[in-house]
């Protein structure tokens, strides 16, 4: 609601904020500064939770994949696990470039993500919902929810998630402005938005199902059907740029990904799924939970909460659900807004995760379903808090009014959609309480302003208008950031009645004397404003009615009646048991949520990469500089076997500042063991059985080839080959290991050698090579490098 209003009295607001102005950019607004304190504490406290561990899984094959390739766009659009995010490819190579194999960047930015996004949900706060203290809870529950513990902590899970939580704000928050302004450069942000999350996350794609769906929910009426083609016609530029944008990314991502669809293995598996999503997951972490975390190696912990508390994470959830439907009834399509983006994250979770390996753990990973906080969030705060009335703008100084004969109010016209073009609308002019007008035109003092018409409403019913003692109303959008109705000072001495339209008429200067209207019942709602008329208190959709004023003589308070707040009508009788057990639940929930993010941080903290990695830098350094090692797998631990071939220590290494030698032959090699410490290597596999000759063992001479069985037969496969020889001159020898074959340099005396070789089988032929040489050997092994027993 857009008002004219003349400046008197205190310029504090009833909602704890001050007029701007009057203070510095924080003292001016105290909601602002605890809502600033809340972001700063919590970026600095996940920060804290992130540096206790390090990088993990994921991120090593991302980085592996940095190193090994240049900055290319055939890189950026790569897929990874079938994603497409060249967002965070470009981030993880500059990192990698110029840092390396480190782990503190990555924290900072995942910081940087958790303050951009607190800052910009806020505002979307600030413009979605009425001015309220009671904006902190939603602000408090997406900022400190456990389920995004794994977003701001873990690099392959933040540079995903963040930024498409951000953008989820960011296109809510340009699409509730386009609602309210119809400006088409909102449009744009819009678009913009939505793209930064694809960039970074193919699942970002639900942020245009959410845009719809929120708009539907909170700014269209009727049943189902006339509320989806109202909110197709009533606002099809969005819908049209965000589907001409969708099925150009889906046109570009399918077409070089592969299926990611699996078949569930049965109901049952399917069911599962769902409760343990909801059950063991979702409600829990809405309310502080899990509070148990089930270890996951190096990777984030998996949520296992008790079964206490996921009963008392339900009764929370819904007595709250139940609480705010019975006040307000905008709140039941808030609640049904969540159930609906629940519905498809589930749908997507379940066609891509159920059938695999995983299924059985898929619903109870909180980073499948951490954009849902930031929904719940939305969902939170217009059920307790309500949409946002239109907002008012401080203006001119209202003239004076001349005395003419009383006539009608002229009508005033009603556009006939919602596309109407803006027309000004002549507004009342309020008379001083306590003065009649003179009997005869007046002339405008020195220095007095024309009248100020406030603008007309663009969607909906025509405005009403309502006048006060120096105050102009209308309603009417606002663009680009709508004032907080706690800016505007409200009258200090009312008038003894409400005045409505006073519209002047044909002749110049002359002025319609105001008509009186008795005061209602009681105060406007302080609830929804879904639609351009402000609710009255039977329902949130009724149009505004002139504010009730105190009989003359009585006393009056400058700021006004206060919002009814979240207990709404409360009998008195009640209102203090409840506002103590609110304060209980607030208080357990808050704890729950400090005692779920503490044993979270304990989890995270344990990382074998992390000792592997420091151990293995420190053994580098104080190497001999001829030590070379044999390619092999890092431990599972560190990283799963299922990332082959980056798993392998040649390729986990590439972004190592001073990188282990690997080399496919030689006479000494070295192993890394499971801690990260040197050893001496030697084979772990299938040997050949003993020789017939004694003290020699299998005498083989030059030109020939004697075959060896081994004591167990291989597979066809990459192995690595030792032999243990004494030879009579240098020469070379032959191995053959079914269809592979090996050629090695044999040297003069007690030698072992090294090498290669692909092959399979149940025996070994060797064929020695040079004139005179001899070589007798009973150690011949099969398999893969391992640390020789001390």
């Amino acid at each position: 609601m857009r008002s004219v209003q003349v400046d008197q009295g205190s310029s504090t607001e009833s909602d704890g904020t001050t007029a701007p102005g009057r203070g510095g950019w924080l003292s001016g607004d105290r909601i602002r500064s605890a809502a600033l304190a809340i972001i700063a504490l919590s970026v600095l406290w996940r920060a804290q939770v992130a540096s206790r561990g390090f990088l993990a899984a994921d991120d090593y094959v991302m980085i592996t994949q940095a190193a090994e390739s240049d900055l290319t766009i055939e890189h950026l659009l790569t897929l990874y696990n079938n994603h497409l995010m060249p967002g965070g490819r470009l981030l993880t190579w500059l990192i990698t470039e110029h840092v390396g194999m480190a782990y503190w960047p990555y924290v900072l930015l995942m910081a940087i993500g958790q303050a951009i996004l607190g800052i910009a949900f806020f505002q979307l706060l600030r413009r979605l919902l009425q001015p309220s203290w009671l904006l902190l809870l939603p602000l408090g529950a997406l900022m400190f929810s456990p389920l995004t513990l794994e977003a701001t902590s873990w690099w392959a899970v933040g540079v995903n998630m963040l930024p498409m939580q951000i953008a989820m704000v960011l296109a809510v928050g340009a699409q509730v402005s386009y609602v309210q302004t119809r400006r088409k450069r909102h449009l744009v942000t819009l678009a913009l938005s939505v793209l930064l999350g694809l960039v970074f996350f193919e699942k970002a794609i639900l942020v245009v199902a959410l845009v719809f769906l929120l708009t539907a929910a909170l700014y269209a009426d009727g049943g189902f059907f006339r509320t989806i083609w109202t909110t197709i016609r009533r606002w099809w530029p969005s819908w049209l740029l965000l589907t001409a944008l969708s099925l150009g990314f889906l046109a570009a991502y399918l077409g070089s990904s592969e299926s990611s669809l699996r078949r569930p293995a049965s109901a049952g598996e399917v069911f599962s799924f769902i409760t343990q999503m909801l059950g063991s997951t979702v409600v829990p972490g809405l309310v502080g939970g899990p509070w148990q975390w089930l270890g996951a190696g190096d990777g984030a912990p998996v949520a296992a909460p008790p079964e206490l508390g996921t009963w008392v994470a339900w009764t929370i959830f819904v007595a709250l659900v139940v609480a705010t439907v019975r006040r307000r009834r905008r709140a039941g399509r808030a609640w049904l807004l969540l159930g609906s983006y629940l519905v498809l994250v589930a749908a997507m979770l379940a066609a891509t995760r159920l059938g695999s390996t995983f299924s059985g753990v898929a619903g109870g990973v909180p980073r499948y379903v951490s954009d849902v906080v930031v929904v719940a969030a939305i969902c939170l705060g217009v059920a307790v808090v309500g949409l946002a009335r239109p907002s008012r703008v401080s203006g001119e100084t209202a003239p004076p009014t001349v005395d003419t004969p009383p006539a009608a109010p002229e009508a005033l016209p009603e556009p006939r959609d919602a596309a109407a073009p803006e027309r000004s609308v002549p507004q009342a002019v309020a008379v001083p309480s306590g003065a009649a007008p003179p009997a005869g035109p007046t002339v405008p003092p020195a220095g007095a302003t024309t009248p100020v018409l406030a603008e007309s409403v663009r969607t909906g019913r025509p405005p009403q208008v309502v006048a006060r003692l120096g105050v102009i109303h209308a309603e009417a959008p606002v663009d680009p950031e709508p004032e907080r109705a706690s800016e505007t000072e409200p009258d200090a001495t009312p008038p003894p009645a409400s005045v409505t339209d006073s519209v002047p008429d044909g002749q110049a200067g002359e002025v319609r004397a105001p008509a009186v209207e008795p005061p209602p019942a009681s105060p406007p709602d302080a609830g929804d404003a879904s639609t351009p008329a402000a609710p009255s208190p039977e329902t949130d959709e009724q149009p505004t009615r002139p504010d009730r004023r105190p009989p003359a003589g009585t006393r009056s308070d400058s700021l006004g009646p206060p919002p009814p707040g979240l207990l709404g009508p409360l009998p008195e009788r009640y209102r203090e048991a409840v506002n103590v057990m609110l304060a209980l639940m607030l208080v357990a929930v808050c704890l729950g949520t400090v005692w779920t993010t503490s044993r979270y941080s304990d989890e995270w903290a344990l990382k074998s990469s992390r000792s592997y990695i420091d151990t293995v830098r420190i053994e580098m350094a104080s190497a001999p500089p001829d030590t070379v090692f044999f390619d092999g797998p890092v431990p599972d631990n560190v990283v799963p076997s299922l990332s082959w071939p980056y798993n392998l220590q040649s390729r986990f290494f590439r972004a190592f500042g001073t990188r282990p030698t690997y080399v496919d032959e030689a006479d000494n090699v070295s192993v890394l063991d499971s801690l990260g410490r040197i050893q001496v290597a030697t084979i772990v596999g299938s040997t050949i059985q003993p020789g017939p000759q004694e003290g020699c063992g299998y005498l083989v001479g030059s030109g020939q080839t004697v075959r060896m069985p081994l004591n167990e037969p291989r597979d066809d496969w990459h192995w690595v080959a030792r032999i243990g020889y004494l030879s009579s001159a240098d020469g070379t020898a032959t191995l053959r290991f079914g269809t592979g074959t090996a050629e090695f340099p044999v040297k003069k005396g007690l030698n072992q050698r090294f090498f290669r070789i692909v092959g399979g089988g149940d025996a070994v032929e060797l064929t020695v090579a040079g004139s005179d040489v001899s070589l007798c050997t009973n150690e011949i092994a099969i398999g893969n490098p391992a640390p020789k027993p001390e």
